[in-house]
């Protein structure tokens, strides 16, 4: 499937961190960027972190201007705050996109809802509202999805599983109560959206590579049918900047950044990467693995690479040997 995304004009794109697991008013800005990466001063003095993620994005449209809310972060409802340090009304926003059922992605959606604007639209898979079951296996051995159902227990016994516990989706009943009540439309979608020009969603992304994908991890409709977790749920987000090449922002990247990429670039036709920005999910990948990523990344050679949240240190000290390479904190924004 190819879709037709149009493009905005160079300069009508912001893309502003509200909320992830650190806060800096000291880290200094690159001149390198020429403007297109600005880090925070006074304007963070008062914004807190945790461990999630949550950003605002701006676009320009001639006189009108867009406002989208990229994942909502934790349960600590940090970015409510932060949005109110930052002087961002939720009124304004006009969609929200949750990129996975996490917490740490979703956390604070219910409390946001009565606050956004009636008419507005909150985008996410109908994976992120469904009950079940994570299994992992130990130090990620493959088990097959066969025998979960016929030696469940004897696989626990024998410690082969490491974990095992229900999912926490978002609360269907509480959701739709509330966005009924306040005029919000939700979008239950597994394919690509357009939402404006230029501006996809991904759909349901395509995995490449299967070496990207968690190991050993599997989900589970029951306590006894299961399947290897491939994150069908994950949503990204595509923009496409005239002249300068694919925007692509991710919230975790549980599929894999360079499949989340490479599902980006089949399904606009767009080989170009302008930009990379959110969480790549490296912090337990091995230095050669990251290493094998940072390389395929190199030769894209973007102008822009911001790992935030659970992407980890090894990757940003690796990625750092590359011009593009970018740190992201509460404040950051990016012109683009």
């Amino acid at each position: 499937m190819k879709m037709n995304i149009g493009s905005i004009e160079s300069g009508n794109l912001i893309v502003k961190v509200v909320a992830s697991n650190r806060t800096s008013m000291t880290l200094a800005t690159n001149k390198k960027f020429q403007g297109k990466v600005t880090h925070p001063r006074h304007d963070s003095f008062g914004t807190i972190g945790e461990h999630g993620i949550a950003m605002i994005i701006e676009i320009s449209e001639g006189d009108s201007t867009h406002l989208i809310l990229f994942d909502t972060a934790g349960y600590m409802q940090t970015v409510i705050h932060n949005l109110i340090q930052f002087k961002i009304k939720l009124k304004e926003i006009e969609k929200v996109i949750i990129s996975h059922g996490h917490l740490d992605h979703f956390g604070a959606l219910i409390p946001i809802i009565p606050e956004l604007k009636r008419g507005s639209e909150i985008y996410l898979s109908p994976i992120c509202l469904a009950k079940g079951y994570y299994a992992r296996t130990e130090s990620g051995d493959e088990i097959s999805p066969e025998d979960f159902g016929s030696s469940f227990k004897k696989l626990k016994k024998e410690g082969k599983i490491q974990f095992y516990r229900r999912r926490s989706p978002i609360n269907r009943n509480i959701v739709y109560d509330r966005t009924n009540k306040n005029d919000i439309k939700i979008i239950e979608t597994t394919i690509p959206e357009k939402l404006y020009e230029g501006v996809i969603t991904s759909g349901e992304i395509e995995i490449f590579d299967q070496s990207e994908l968690p190991k050993g991890l599997y989900l589970g409709t029951s306590k006894i049918e299961y399947e290897k977790h491939t994150y069908r749920e994950e949503i990204a987000l595509y923009i496409n900047i005239k002249d300068k090449g694919l925007v692509v922002i991710t919230g975790c990247s549980h599929s894999g950044i360079i499949n989340i990429i490479k599902h980006g670039q089949k399904l606009t036709g767009i080989d170009k990467i302008y930009a990379l920005i959110g969480g790549f999910h490296k912090e337990m990948e091995s230095s050669e693995n990251i290493e094998k990523v940072v390389s395929i990344i190199e030769d894209l050679n973007p102008e822009i690479t911001c790992g935030m949240h659970c992407t980890g240190f090894e990757f940003n000290r690796i990625m750092h040997r590359h011009p593009s390479h970018a740190m992201g904190v509460i404040g950051t924004e990016f012109h683009l």
